[in-house]
């Protein structure tokens, strides 16, 4: 609800700090996921998460409401951010660190498919043999996103994990609409063909 997040930026800037406290608890998630999948690094997105809504702080008496909308804003800083990351990375030689995704985190749907199991051993969907393919599905799909390009993967990421819109993604990256489009339906057949040989072993 852009609105919501509007009338807690505005009780914010008249001195109600408890309000920021509600928009970090709305969007840290969201926003770590995104960072995760777009430096490939869990550990540095919680770290980035937090710049980013320290930056969002400083710059609230700045913040219109309505001029544009809060979500667009957050992710736009948070992608500068990891573009700097990533940059500082190539400059000291830093490899890609794959931890996006911890055992049993929330919203892991393997790892809750797996604590489901005892509880219904009779659903086929629930059967070890079922779960292990799910997961190695999972980790496939999570492996290939973070090897797509920094331009294709960001946009999709945004897209298909986040739910922007085509037009807030567009206002996030700074491009085209029509940019946008072509680079999602790009990343997704980069996806699909370097799923292809995972789907067929199953």
């Amino acid at each position: 609800m852009p609105e919501l997040d509007d009338e807690l930026m505005e009780r914010f800037q008249k001195g109600d700090e408890s309000a920021f406290t509600l928009l970090v608890r709305r969007h840290q998630q969201p926003l770590i996921n995104f960072i995760a999948r777009f430096i490939g690094d869990r550990d540095s997105a919680e770290d980035l998460a937090q710049e980013t809504f320290i930056r969002i702080f400083q710059a609230a008496p700045r913040y219109k409401p309505g001029h544009a909308q809060f979500n667009t804003w957050m992710y736009h800083i948070a992608s500068n951010l990891c573009k700097n990351e990533l940059r500082d990375r190539g400059r000291r030689g830093r490899h890609w660190v794959d931890n996006t995704v911890s055992e049993g985190e929330p919203g892991d749907a393997a790892a809750d498919a797996e604590n489901r199991i005892a509880s219904a051993p009779a659903d086929v969907s629930y059967q070890p043999d079922v779960v292990l393919e799910r997961k190695e599905l999972h980790n496939a799909l999570r492996k290939a996103i973070a090897e797509l390009p920094e331009k294709y993967r960001e946009p999709l990421v945004l897209r298909d994990i986040q739910g922007l819109s085509y037009e807030e993604i567009s206002e996030v990256l700074e491009i085209r609409p029509g940019t946008t489009k072509s680079r999602i339906n790009r990343a997704r057949l980069m996806l699909k063909d370097k799923l292809k040989p995972f789907m067929e072993r199953l």
